[in-house]
């Protein structure tokens, strides 16, 4: 299976786009800055555990990379495909995604679909959240970038695709 392994160091467009992320959208800048401590090589196997290895079907996504949209998702509130379109003219998730440039998305919509609810099957949604969140914790960044981080992280938390949201339990009703 093929691993994420975007590059640590900022290129020099990268760095212009950092400027730009001092007062807004603060979790973008993080997580580009930090991508490469929040999906390392162990938490990379644990995503990788998720799939089968018959090597049937088409050939997955990288885990981390999906992982990395889902974050993204969650702190716009994009959709499905509103995520698919933004990876494409939006600089922001270019940089975070490691693919600024990039003339065509690097997941499809049904793709997205199909690793959230792997993932929420797995409960690596709630580890991708919990490791988000310690790295935040573990001092990597100033108060006030702490402050806006934590309260984009939030959004994300709030967002967080649950099993079976879709459903609707029937509780006692007036006939």
């Amino acid at each position: 299976m093929e691993r994420w392994l975007p590059p640590v160091e900022l290129s020099r467009q990268e760095q212009a786009l950092m400027k730009r992320l001092n007062r807004v959208r603060a979790l973008f800048g993080f997580l580009r800055l930090h991508r490469h401590e929040l999906f390392d090589e162990t938490f990379q196997e644990q995503l990788e555990s998720m799939y089968r290895t018959t090597g049937a079907g088409e050939p997955p996504h990288p885990p981390a990379l999906m992982c990395m949209v889902t974050l993204l998702q969650g702190y716009v509130g994009a959709s499905d495909a509103e995520a698919v379109e933004l990876s494409i003219v939006d600089l922001r998730w270019q940089m975070v995604l490691g693919c600024l440039g990039a003339a065509t998305p690097a997941f499809a919509q049904g793709a997205l679909q199909a690793f959230r609810e792997r993932m929420v099957e797995h409960e690596m949604d709630r580890m991708l959240l919990e490791r988000t969140v310690a790295l935040v914790r573990s001092g990597a960044m100033t108060e006030s970038e702490k402050r806006a981080v934590s309260k984009a992280l939030r959004v994300a938390i709030d967002s967080r695709p649950l099993a079976g949201a879709g459903r609707v339990d029937v509780t006692e009703q007036a006939v």
